[in-house]
């Protein structure tokens, strides 16, 4: 199809109750699906022509660009996904997120066309910055390290992040070139490892003031609830140390939560912690697409901060390895109860921890319940 008549279909009609609709949606419902890169670039291009587009133009501009950023392609690629998406943030009546198209490319181009991009770019550029940090998720990006140090000297938020997963970023499940489109999810730890703790467990529990109750849910904050009754976050303090191996169920149900009544509690480790939080900031809930993957991973840190304790804010890489030390001395739990709607596993989060002085437990707990 040509592109002027593509262009044309499109613009048909803007409401599903127009005749034309059929017409014009299927641009992006079949042809869009079978097009080569250098036809979707051209039609992409076109549309931004279009000063009042209309709702079947802008679904196929979505649709068009995934597309293109995800397809394999030169070392050109990550350049001219970047112009359209700069030239597209004016464009239509839908506030476009670099962060989502800077996940899209990272997932479709060779990690080489990646770094050569980041070589040369402006650190004012947010596409830029997040497109370091899906790098750096995906594999090594120390090649990137002299636009890291000038995104950093301008205070961005991203810019101290590490080049490359720590150990606890290991279990990060990732859409990546070239094994498209869908990110691995793995169960948490492998086989539950179930936490029942002692019955007779004779130990009192007291919900403290949390300042940082409200950096806890930092992985969870686009989520459409998140300020309503589906979160929960508190700190206890026991009337006496407890031992890791004590920590479980019976601990649960002695706190003054509403999550806490659970149906199935197992230990985990940090880095399955760290990985739950992971995907409840950047996938978001079942209602909003979340932060995506930069900024999912400085949310993921923050929350864990803030449920080990950590005075660190987790913004660079001398903090997140304070962070990691300090969360590893820490005993985790996973739990579910009635409270959660477990229609996901990263779409209901449950946590625990008791922190290294064996005296204070933290907890954090989302579900997308309605």
């Amino acid at each position: 199809m040509e592109i002027e008549e593509a262009v044309r279909r499109l613009g048909l009609a803007d409401d599903h109750r127009d005749p034309h609709w059929r017409t014009a949606t299927q641009v992006a419902d079949r042809t869009v699906r079978k097009a080569d890169p250098a036809w979707l670039e051209e039609l992409l291009t076109a549309l931004l022509q279009v000063r009042e587009p209309t709702y079947p133009m802008r679904y196929c501009f979505e649709a068009a660009l995934r597309r293109l950023a995800t397809a394999p392609g030169g070392a050109e690629r990550v350049g001219s996904v970047h112009r359209i998406v700069t030239d597209a943030r004016t464009w239509g009546d839908r506030r476009r997120e670099p962060a989502e198209y800077a996940a899209w490319t990272a997932a479709g181009q060779p990690a080489e066309h990646l770094l050569a991009f980041l070589a040369t770019a402006d650190p004012a550029d947010e596409f830029a910055a997040c497109l370091l940090q899906e790098a750096a998720l995906r594999g090594d990006a120390r090649r990137a390290a002299g636009f890291a140090a000038r995104l950093r000297a301008t205070g961005h938020p991203l810019g101290g992040l590490p080049l490359r997963r720590t150990p606890a970023e290991r279990g990060h499940g990732l859409p990546q070139y070239p094994g498209l489109p869908a990110p691995d999810r793995p169960d948490p730890g492998g086989k539950p490892v179930p936490a029942p703790g002692p019955a007779d467990l004779d130990v009192t529990a007291t919900e403290v003031e949390w300042p940082d109750a409200r950096r806890a849910r930092s992985a969870i904050r686009a989520w459409v609830y998140a300020d309503a009754d589906c979160t929960e976050a508190g700190l206890y303090a026991l009337d006496r140390p407890l031992e890791p191996a004590d920590f479980g169920a019976s601990l649960l149900l002695r706190l003054d939560a509403q999550s806490t009544a659970p149906d199935a509690t197992y230990r985990v480790a940090t880095g399955d912690v760290l990985t739950k939080l992971y995907y409840a900031a950047s996938g978001g809930s079942a209602y909003n697409p979340g932060l995506r993957g930069a900024y999912g991973r400085l949310a993921s840190w923050e929350s864990l901060a803030a449920l080990v304790g950590a005075e660190e804010a987790g913004a660079d890489e001398r903090e997140i390895a304070a962070i990691e030390h300090l969360a590893d001395r820490c005993a985790w739990l996973f739990y579910t109860s009635q409270w959660h709607i477990q229609t996901h596993p990263s779409m209901d989060v449950g946590i625990a921890v008791l922190r290294p002085d064996h005296r204070t437990v933290a907890i954090l707990a989302a579900t997308d319940s309605d």
